[in-house]
C-alpha cells in the first residue's frame, strides 16, 4: 500500500483546521476534488504533513491537536462516490478506510448507492465488519440530517473518556442532492449548520459538541455559475454563494487555461474567505497566529499514479 507524503506548500494549509471552521473545496469535470479531499482525510487520519507545516509556521501550543493523532474521528457522508471508490482511492493515498472504519475512527455514509432504492424503511446501517458503515435509502431532508447527526455521536462514542471533540466532518456532493431531489439551498444550508452548531463550549469542561471543523466538496462548472437561468443553475448558485460567505477558507481546483499538459493536472488557487477573521478569533491564540501567517497563492499541481502528487509556483 502506497504511503503518500503530503506535499509542503501543501500541506500548512489542510492540517490544524481552526475550531467550528467551514473549509470548501471546490473542482470541475476536468479537475475534480477526489486528490485533495483525500489528502484532507490523510492527515486526519494518519498524520501526514504536519512536520513539514511545524517547520514553516511553528507547533501551536495547547492547541485540541497536540493530543495523540488517533484521537482524530472522520464522519464522511458521499452523495457521488461510493464505499468502494473511497476504499480502492484510499489505497493509493496510504489510507486503509477499511481498518479504520473497523476500528471506529472513521464513520462512512454512502448517499450514492441506494438514495432512491426505498422510502418506506429507514436508513441501513452495515453489518459486514464496517464499524459504522451507513447508507441512505431515503432522501428526505429529515432522514439525512438525523443520519448524519447519529453517525457523529456514534463517533464520538468510540472514545468516551475524550477530552475534546476531534471530529471532521466530510461532506461531499452536496451539490448533486439539491439536483436530484429538489431541495432548496436554503434548506441544505440549515441542515448543514445544524450538524456544525454546538461548536462553542458546552460548560466549563470545554467539550464541544457535534464537530471540530467541516470540510465541503462541490463543483463550481462555469456552466452552472455564469448567469443562471435554470432552477437548476439558479439553485446550485445560491448553495455555492451561501458556502462561500460561511467559509474560512475556500480551495478551487481547475484546469488549465491554455488546455490540456502531459505534466500539469491543473491549478489550485487557496484563499481566505469571508469566514477567515470569525474563525480565527473563535480559535486559540497560539494557532490564530499559525492562520493569519498563512498566504493565498495559486499552484500548478500533477496527480501522478499510485498516489502520487507534486505541487509547485509557476514559474518553479
Amino acid at each position: 500500500m502506497t504511503s503518500a507524503r503530503i506535499p509542503p506548500l501543501l500541506a500548512p494549509y489542510i492540517i490544524l483546521p481552526q475550531l467550528s471552521s467551514l473549509t470548501l473545496v471546490t473542482g470541475i469535470l476536468g479537475a475534480t476534488t477526489n486528490w485533495l479531499m483525500l489528502r484532507f482525510l490523510a492527515v486526519a487520519l494518519m498524520d501526514l504533513g504536519r512536520d513539514d507545516s511545524h517547520k514553516a509556521h511553528g507547533k501551536p501550543v495547547g492547541d485540541a491537536w497536540e493530543q495523540e493523532e488517533d484521537d482524530v474521528r472522520v464522519v464522511l457522508l458521499s452523495f457521488t462516490r461510493d464505499w468502494d471508490f473511497w476504499r480502492r482511492e484510499g489505497l493509493g493515498t496510504g489510507i486503509d478506510f477499511v481498518r479504520y472504519s473497523k476500528s471506529g475512527r472513521v464513520t462512512f455514509i454512502d448517499g450514492l448507492s441506494e438514495l432512491f432504492t426505498n422510502r418506506n424503511t429507514p436508513p441501513t446501517t452495515k453489518s459486514d465488519g464496517k464499524s459504522g458503515h451507513r447508507s441512505l435509502n431515503d432522501p428526505n431532508l429529515d432522514v439525512v440530517e438525523s443520519t448524519v447527526l447519529d453517525a457523529i455521536e456514534h463517533s464520538k462514542n468510540q472514545n468516551p473518556f475524550q477530552q475534546r471533540n476531534r471530529t471532521l466532518l466530510f461532506l461531499d456532493g452536496l451539490d448533486f442532492y439539491i439536483a436530484a431531489t429538489g431541495q432548496t439551498p436554503q434548506q441544505v444550508n440549515d441542515m448543514i449548520e445544524e450538524w456544525r452548531e454546538g461548536l462553542k463550549c458546552a460548560d466549563s469542561t470545554s467539550i464541544y459538541k457535534h464537530v471540530y471543523a467541516t470540510i465541503i466538496a462541490t463543483a463550481t462548472d462555469s456552466p452552472l455559475l455564469q448567469s443562471p437561468i435554470t432552477p437548476l443553475e439558479t439553485a446550485h448558485t445560491a448553495f455555492v454563494a451561501g458556502l462561500a460567505h460561511e467559509a474560512g477558507l475556500v480551495m478551487s481546483v481547475r484546469g488549465l487555461d491554455t488546455g490540456v499538459a502531459r505534466d500539469i493536472s491543473g491549478v489550485i488557487r487557496i484563499a481566505k474567505a469571508s469566514g477567515w477573521t470569525k474563525t480565527t478569533k473563535d480559535a486559540k491564540a497560539s494557532t490564530t497566529s499559525q492562520a493569519e501567517a498563512l498566504e493565498d497563492r495559486e499552484l500548478l499541481f500533477f496527480v501522478g499514479g499510485e498516489g502520487g502528487l507534486r505541487l509547485w509556483e509557476r514559474g518553479a
